[in-house]
């Protein structure tokens, strides 16, 4: 279980199909990606892809597009690239999180969650990747891991900007490190891979793209559900003030966006 402090309970976040502890110390218990939801809790569908790492390599390699395939392996011979799997991460986490938050910037997208990585790195349950070349930070990726589950949490990359041979060169290694990483992650007792979630709608420029992306690898759709069950008084009466806060917050985001339109 991952432990989180929030600004006025403490969470413990459990994936896939995590059991709570017998005295987890938690007001409100996350479950993520379970296969069926709780009853009468609230629960949110989620939308993933998974590939299967319990067949052998050249069948996990098979699964992959075409155009994928060739990626890997144009990458594994000509490109020099070199990977690195960091099982225990504490020392590297500050490394990883400025490159993320540069990617981040780069793509308008949020910052990572530097509580969540201490507080995955605590529970033994982060693994960081990244791959290089002669001595320079082409990719990175963050993996939780819970049983014989991982799945992606973070991946960043700077190449925009570019010119097209950078760029193309850091596109190979981005899908050279997924499956190293697959690699090495199935020769841990890893059963499954999930990408860490599909977009359901496309439209929104950019996210077609990352679907497609995670679709060269092959794999299957999966959909699971994220269910938020308070376990103290101090979590059942947290839980509707912070959702009122929420629902006042988009509001008033809402007229802000339309008093700037007007």
């Amino acid at each position: 279980m991952i432990r989180l402090e929030g600004r006025g309970a403490t969470y413990g976040e459990l994936w896939f199909e995590e059991e709570l502890p017998r005295d987890p110390g938690v007001d409100i218990a996350r479950y993520r990606c379970r296969q069926a939801p709780i009853r009468d809790v609230r629960c949110t569908p989620f939308l993933s892809l998974v590939s299967d790492l319990t067949v052998d390599a050249a069948a996990v390699e098979s699964a992959f597009d075409k155009s994928c395939r060739y990626k890997v392996r144009r990458a594994d011979t000509k490109d020099g690239l070199e990977a690195e799997f960091i099982a225990e991460p504490a020392g590297r986490l500050e490394e990883f999180r400025a490159f993320f938050d540069s990617f981040a910037r780069q793509k308008a997208h949020e910052p990572c969650d530097p509580q969540w990585l201490r507080a995955a790195c605590e529970a033994g349950q982060l693994v960081l990747t990244r791959v290089s070349r002669q001595g320079e930070t082409l990719v990175w990726h963050a993996y939780g891991i819970a049983g014989k589950t991982t799945w992606l949490h973070y991946t960043g990359s700077l190449f925009r900007g570019r010119e097209a041979d950078y760029r193309a060169l850091v596109s190979r290694a981005n899908c050279w490190l997924h499956w190293k990483d697959m690699l090495r992650l199935r020769e841990l007792g890893i059963e499954r891979y999930d990408w860490g979630g599909l977009f359901q709608e496309e439209s929104v420029p950019g996210r077609a793209g990352v679907n497609d992306f995670k679709r060269f690898f092959g794999g299957r759709e999966s959909r699971t559900f994220d269910c938020t069950v308070p376990l103290t008084l101090r979590g059942r009466i947290y839980l509707p003030l912070r959702d009122a806060w929420h629902h006042r917050r988009a509001a008033f985001q809402g007229r802000r966006a339309s008093a700037v339109a007007g």
